[in-house]
């Protein structure tokens, strides 16, 4: 009888030892779910007004748009052009290529942030931390920088939602009316597909599809400067952005989240607790682990 309440004691400090390590996975630090999309939805139209306040000059906009169209050609980086006209030509593809542009985006980004924080809590609050430190840098950007698209700057290129009527982009209503049209640099369209692929490569951990996600944002860079709305640069610049910004967030204070590879394991990064400890907290408990 002696050695099985010792034996209890051993399991119970065993027991113990490991919703520490457990409560160290930062589950427990994340605010109620309906916090976060209030949060969200208030980030959202915060970012929406600043987006129709802030339309800088248009002379501006344009005169920076050539400047780095200029400099794309001089570097023979200059797709926009052709990739534009390629699209134009063929109508199903236009209309595919709108609906990708205007949808995906809105969709997709929000559906994996919420798959994340359900399914992947342990690698949640660093990739959401991600994408709304992203967002800010865009957005003080396009305060200071505004910058017009290709359709609205570069003679030749055709503003393919717009002829063809995708989605009423040629007569938009609110809230499409209230767009600002000088927020190309960075493009936000890339950068939140990079977000998307990267938080899947994280989350996948493993595999072939850690490798495939990657395909989402090739395709929308190709999508954002076939139709005319950002240069090759502005691409660019939003996969630097989210990368940067994803270097930013692993380099800080870190939170204990559990690594990707341990998540299904059950195991954690944290410190383990050692033997001598268990068997110590043991002995406290009352009966020594040998039982006596």
């Amino acid at each position: 009888m002696t050695g099985r309440r010792a034996g209890a004691a051993g399991s119970g400090a065993r027991n113990e030892g490991v919703d520490v390590m457990r409560r160290g996975s930062g589950d427990d630090r994340l605010p109620p779910w309906w916090v976060e999309v209030l949060v969200g939805v208030v980030a959202y139209v915060a970012y929406q007004l600043v987006q129709v306040l802030v339309t800088g000059s248009a002379r501006a906009a344009v005169t920076r748009a050539l400047d780095l169209w200029s400099w794309e050609r001089t570097f023979h980086l200059d797709p926009e052009i052709p990739l534009n006209q390629l699209l134009s030509g063929h109508h199903e593809l236009v209309v595919v290529a709108g609906l990708y542009y205007s949808m995906l985006h809105f969709l997709v980004t929000p559906s994996v942030l919420v798959w994340l924080r359900l399914r992947r809590r342990h690698v949640y609050a660093s990739l959401r931390n991600t994408l709304v430190g992203a967002s800010l840098v865009a957005l003080l950007v396009f305060w200071l920088l505004p910058m017009a698209p290709p359709r609205l700057s570069v003679p030749g290129i055709i503003d393919t939602l717009k002829v063809d009527q995708i989605l009423s982009a040629g007569t938009p209503s609110w809230p499409g009316s209230l767009a600002n049209q000088y927020a190309a640099m960075p493009s936000l369209h890339v950068a939140w597909s990079v977000w998307v692929a990267l938080a899947l490569a994280v989350a996948i951990g493993r595999g072939p599809g850690r490798y495939l996600v990657w395909a989402y944002p090739l395709s929308t860079t190709l999508v954002v400067i076939a139709t005319g709305n950002h240069f090759l640069v502005d691409a660019v610049a939003g996969t630097s952005l989210v990368a940067g910004t994803w270097y930013v967030i692993r380099r800080g204070p870190r939170t204990g989240q559990l690594e990707p590879g341990q998540a299904e394991a059950g195991e954690c990064s944290c410190t383990p607790v050692p033997d001598a400890v268990v068997d110590s907290r043991a002995s406290l408990a009352g009966e020594g682990p040998s039982g006596r």
